[in-house]
């Protein structure tokens, strides 16, 4: 566990404190009655709602129908107040057993004491399937400093949605699917619609997100061989050329009121691919489940984003997702432990595979997605196939492991959104990535943070 200095933890706990003096409200959420008042609770906080959440209790109900020890009580705590919140609770002595959070926050929690080094709590043949069968990227993702601080129970991926019928109505075969990047400007070209205003009624591929993206121009944003990230190199710099070309050759402004048109803020089935404004789009993987509920007679196929004719990267990504973790002071680790392994499928994979099809999640190794279980239900979803392709290639990366993760990537999404707008040119957006994430690394050293 990382040390750190007196200064430095009053300086968190007065943070802390700050939150709160300024209003802040924790998210109580939702949690179950119990039903084995006997057992040892394991209080287990997620961020799902909706129909997810009826997902998660789920889980719940089956790991605690597998065994009479621990009973694990599932609290919904969404928004993002519920990083705040379980910080919070570690440096107050009253987090939860177990939580799930987005993979990119592991790395400041880890690096600030709060979360327990699972390898410490694994038995000789778990580390064994962990470090050897678990998917490079995933596992890499949970890791901080050589240490294993987060398992995952969803990893996530993207890709690109097409639509069958959309493709068809331009003489596209959808089965034919453009292999550059080139060639697939020129087929969302063919794609785009226009009323007679000039504005929008349907587009094709707008490129965006270049902290993915970057990846398929065979850069990305991780640690170089000597430890530091890597922001402004030649290779993310042709990516975010390429995002500004294309989106000034649509027309920044008429893209913009197109999405601002769009009713996607109305939840999952009103999803613009779904309802036919967008016939590709880039998104990942949790909408094939999605598409099976409310779209079940869409016909779509799904593909990675085709890399540039030079120098590029085939299925290159970066790997997000919902990962488990165990906090510092949590008081039933044991028990937590046990659910996070019944859930990842790390001691079971054939068992666990019914879980991660309930969501349409990326599994944590191969060995899950060989199952049996998990194979029946890719012939019932042969588009999510794609996905694993795309997992298994030696292009999708890990995220940089780094204590101020978060704050890069806010820097990166920056840097995509003033050279967009026209602010920056693509090489002087890098350049101020670089400089901004300098001066933020020199400060952050100066107060005692461990990177």
């Amino acid at each position: 566990m990382a040390e750190a200095s007196g200064a430095v933890w009053k300086a968190r706990i007065g943070i802390a404190l700050g939150i709160l003096a300024v209003g802040y409200v924790m998210v109580a959420g939702r949690s179950t009655e119990r039903k084995y008042p006997d057992r040892i609770p394991v209080r287990f906080w997620h961020r799902w709602q909706g129909d997810w959440e009826k997902q998660v209790w789920k889980i719940v109900d089956a790991y605690n129908a597998s065994q009479t020890r621990y009973e694990v009580i599932p609290l919904s705590t969404p928004g993002t107040g519920s990083d705040a919140k379980f910080i919070l609770g570690v440096i107050g002595g009253d987090p939860p057993d177990v939580m799930s959070i987005w993979n990119g926050a592991i790395p400041t929690m880890a690096a600030n004491g709060f979360l327990t080094p699972l390898e410490t709590m694994m038995t000789p043949e778990e580390k064994r399937h962990y470090f050897e069968d678990a998917y490079p990227a995933i596992r890499d993702s949970g890791m901080y400093k050589g240490r294993v601080y987060g398992i995952t129970i969803g990893a996530d991926l993207y890709a690109l949605y097409v639509n069958v019928a959309a493709m068809k109505e331009v003489g596209a075969d959808p089965d034919r699917f453009p292999e550059t990047m080139e060639e697939l400007e020129a087929l969302s070209q063919q794609l785009t619609k226009v009323d007679s205003s000039g504005n929008y009624t349907r587009l094709g591929y707008v490129p965006g997100n270049l902290e993915y993206l970057a990846h398929t121009f065979g850069g990305g944003f991780f640690l170089g061989p000597d430890g530091k990230p890597q922001l402004h190199t030649p290779a993310n710099r042709r990516a975010l050329e390429e995002i500004v070309r294309q989106r000034k050759k649509l027309g920044f402004e008429r893209v913009t009121r197109f999405y601002a048109g769009l009713n996607s803020a109305a939840g999952a089935a009103a999803w613009p691919f779904m309802t036919g404004e967008l016939a590709i789009t880039f998104d990942g993987q949790w909408r094939v489940e999605e598409l099976r509920k409310f779209r079940p007679d869409l016909e779509y196929r799904i593909l990675p984003v085709p890399p540039p004719r030079e120098g590029g990267a085939p299925r290159g990504g970066n790997i997000s997702g919902n990962f488990m973790i165990i906090p510092s002071s949590a008081k039933h680790k044991e028990g937590a432990w046990e659910f996070v392994k019944f859930w990842s499928g790390l001691d079971n994979p054939e068992r666990s595979a019914t879980f991660y099809n309930y969501g349409g999640w990326l599994p944590l190794s191969p060995r899950v997605a060989n199952s049996p279980i998990y194979q029946a239900w890719l012939r019932e979803n042969p588009q999510f196939q794609a996905f694993l392709d795309i997992l298994s290639s030696e292009n999708v990366r890990s995220k940089p492991t780094i204590a101020n993760l978060q704050f890069l990537i806010d820097q990166v999404s920056r840097a995509e959104d003033r050279a967009i707008r026209g602010l920056l040119t693509p090489a002087q957006a890098l350049d101020e990535l670089e400089r901004t994430f300098r001066e933020e690394s020199l400060k952050r050293k100066e107060l005692g943070y461990v990177e």
